[in-house]
């Protein structure tokens, strides 16, 4: 096995975890014989994400808002590729379909923080609320591939949860995708707003979390207390804690090594 092939392997385990198991199946209740029959086929989509996300990695000097370079119809060809792969599998639906456009804005928009050097406040979430396109696909194909109608009503609960576990998990990587010089939603509001950046990143992870408790009250009150439980389990603990920002320059260094 390649070391591509391993690291994509390595990610989309994790990502399987926490959001098919210990998300989206038990929000959804499904039996042993239900999860078994949508296990291979979203683990094996899972992967197949990572490993095309090698080519969105490639096009981070690439201004793909400029139709025709070699990049952007390797993307369009991918998509394409995509959803014929889900059609003949049974896994495809219009929430699938959705996600899928859903995806390909999200590589547009990162490029264009990326090359263009900024993001500002609205587009720094917006990718946040984008970037979590990968499992929303693997919720939609759990309907198609149980033969069941897209549940709105849990996708719209799942939308703002989906989020502040990207936002979670930005938190818990901040210094290392720093060091790295990966896109990190924190790190774009430290950019942004400087020493205010953990407090107007509060403010947005309350906002999120109230658009949950809004969702979840369209739930019966016997479902709500469970669906609250899974729910904050996929987010609560990592967007506890936020981590001293590292400021431009001496004094911002200093700082951030007083920081506890």
């Amino acid at each position: 096995m390649s070391r591509a092939s391993f690291e994509a392997l390595r990610k989309a385990r994790g990502i399987f975890r926490d959001y098919v198991l210990d998300l989206y199946f038990p929000a959804h209740r499904l039996t042993r014989w239900q999860r078994l029959r949508c296990i291979p086929f979203l683990f094996f989509i899972e992967y197949l994400v990572y490993r095309v996300d090698a080519v969105a990695e490639n096009t981070k000097r690439t201004d793909l808002d400029v139709d025709g370079n070699a990049d952007y119809d390797k993307l369009v060809r991918y998509k394409k590729k995509f959803a014929a792969l889900l059609h003949r599998m049974g896994a495809y639906n219009e929430a699938v379909a959705f996600e899928l456009d859903m995806g390909e804005k999200y590589v547009r928009l990162e490029n264009k923080a990326t090359t263009r050097g900024s993001a500002d406040h609205d587009e720094v979430l917006r990718l946040a609320e984008l970037r979590p396109s990968d499992v929303r696909l693997l919720h939609g194909m759990t309907f198609a591939l149980l033969g069941r109608p897209v549940d709105d009503k849990m996708l719209k609960l799942m939308w703002p949860v989906e989020v502040l576990a990207d936002i979670g998990n930005d938190l818990l990587h901040y210094e290392d995708d720093v060091a790295a010089g990966q896109f990190n939603t924190y790190d774009a509001f430290v950019r942004l707003y400087g020493r205010a950046a953990p407090q107007r990143l509060r403010a947005e992870i309350a906002r999120y979390e109230q658009l949950m408790h809004a969702e979840l009250e369209k739930f019966p009150p016997d479902e709500r207390t469970a669906l609250t439980a899974v729910c904050a389990q996929r987010y609560r603990s990592s967007t506890e804690r936020i981590p001293a920002p590292q400021l431009p320059g001496a004094a911002g260094r200093a700082e951030h090594e007083r920081a506890p």
